[in-house]
């Protein structure tokens, strides 16, 4: 038997509407005058038809069209944007310092030693100036390394950590170095490297940067002179050789740095022929 199909159910509240429609009932006039039939009956129709769309279209939701959809992505874009311009910026990592040798321990008992203690320390303070920003941290850190006789000094101020005068010895790195220099120093110091410096020389064959690092090492002990006196200290010493150069070097020399530049470059070309004339 072939299977009739029923047509889908349709809402009660369309069909009565429907219903009203397809049998309209004729009103009469209020001045007694019979119904026409089909004027009135039309324009209930036309109604009908309005509502069942106005009643269908509040049923469906509306599609969100394209340019909406954009508008939507290209709002929450800036607003992400923003976010991430109005946090703060990540901090770059601190940089960090390259270990090195801590300064022997010092215990006061040969004076020749100071000095390199005491440089010792000033390199650990310009490696890491950060966590040594401060006088008191200097010399505390410094104290730190002092044993026998000189640990003995350092004891009774050490007893008084809370004084902040400005004065006093903890506070003070440049009070400290020379209190080192006075009490466990050469107290001849200056005027051996005196003595040394108008008598030291460079050899005919040596190098110069030894003769540079022999000199920079007097002076630094002598305290008082002026650039002139060094220049020609440092001029009086050379071999002779060097000397012959300086005389066809045109070059101009304002100070004692310069000096030592240009007799460093005369002195490397110098070895370089040498070693040319030995291959050959």
């Amino acid at each position: 038997m072939p299977i009739h199909h029923s047509p889908p159910a349709r809402n009660t509240r369309s069909q009565a509407r429907t219903q009203a429609v397809l049998t309209p009932t004729p009103r009469a006039p209020l001045d007694g005058t019979p119904a026409i039939p089909g004027e009135d009956d039309e324009e209930e129709g036309e109604n009908s038809k309005e509502e069942e769309e106005s009643e269908g279209t509040e049923d469906a939701p509306a599609p969100v069209g394209a340019s909406q959809a954009i508008m939507q992505q290209m709002t929450q874009i800036m607003a992400n944007i923003q976010a991430s311009s109005s946090s703060e910026s990540p901090k770059p990592p601190a940089f960090k310092t390259p270990s090195m040798k801590a300064p022997e321990c010092f215990d006061g008992t040969q004076p020749f030693k100071v000095r390199s203690f005491i440089q010792s320390c000033q390199l650990i303070f310009h490696n890491d100036p950060e966590n040594f920003s401060q006088d008191r941290k200097k010399v505390l850190y410094a104290t730190s390394f002092l044993i026998r006789r000189a640990a003995k000094w350092i004891e009774p101020y050490l007893s008084n950590l809370t004084n902040q005068d400005p004065s006093y010895l903890l506070n003070s790195w440049k009070l400290f170095e020379s209190r080192c220099f006075t009490l466990f120093g050469d107290t001849n110091e200056a005027r051996k490297a005196e003595a040394e410096l108008n008598s030291f020389s460079m050899k005919e064959g040596g190098h110069v940067s030894l003769y540079i690092a022999d000199f920079r090492s007097l002076f630094s002990r002598i305290l008082g002179w002026g650039e002139r006196a060094l220049i020609y200290h440092f001029r009086r010493g050379f071999a002779s050789r060097i000397m012959d150069q300086l005389a066809s070097h045109h070059s101009r020399i304002d100070s004692l740095q310069d000096l030592m530049d240009i007799t460093l470059e005369l002195d490397t070309r110098y070895h370089e022929r040498q070693k040319e004339n030995n291959h050959h």
